[in-house]
């Protein structure tokens, strides 16, 4: 992992730890989880039964020049086109509809809708990481948004 994933993932786990209904926690085998402080609604709906399965929100996966986030949320609390201003506001990134096969060259988000729960997922590399900013107010509100389900 390079110094600039490094970095934008220090800001995005600032973000999360920052928020009142979760935290990040890294697992014995280095996974990131975003996890919350009470189960969260979709829980029975998980196939594993460990106790942090019950708390996962999504979690933040770093590779070697890339990062990775990955956030569930209850159904129907957002649509797609409130996400797509605050996910990509440069217009940068590639959309790829759930099931599709991703890109392991540009950067992409999609989002998944299910009975059960929603999901954001999104890849950021090189540039468009680089200039991504964790921090702006849009994007803070969308992660508080989707957190503060888990009150």
């Amino acid at each position: 992992m390079n110094r600039m994933v490094e970095q934008k993932m220090s800001e995005m786990t600032d973000v999360f730890n920052r928020l009142p209904n979760c935290r990040v926690e890294t697992s014995e085998d280095g996974k990131v989880w975003i996890v919350s402080d009470k189960p969260v609604p979709w829980s029975d709906a998980m196939d594993s039964n460990d106790a942090l399965s019950a708390h996962k929100i999504g979690s933040i996966t770093p590779h070697k020049s890339a990062l990775g986030l990955y956030i569930d949320f209850p159904h129907g609390l957002l649509e797609i086109d409130q996400l797509d201003d605050i996910i990509d506001p440069e217009m940068t990134l590639t959309y790829f509809e759930p099931g599709a096969k991703t890109s392991t060259a540009k950067s992409w988000w999609r989002f998944r809708s299910d009975e059960k729960f929603d999901s954001l997922h999104m890849v950021l590399r090189k540039t468009e990481l680089e200039l991504y900013d964790f921090k702006r107010d849009e994007w803070v509100r969308l992660m508080e948004e989707i957190t503060a389900v888990h009150k």
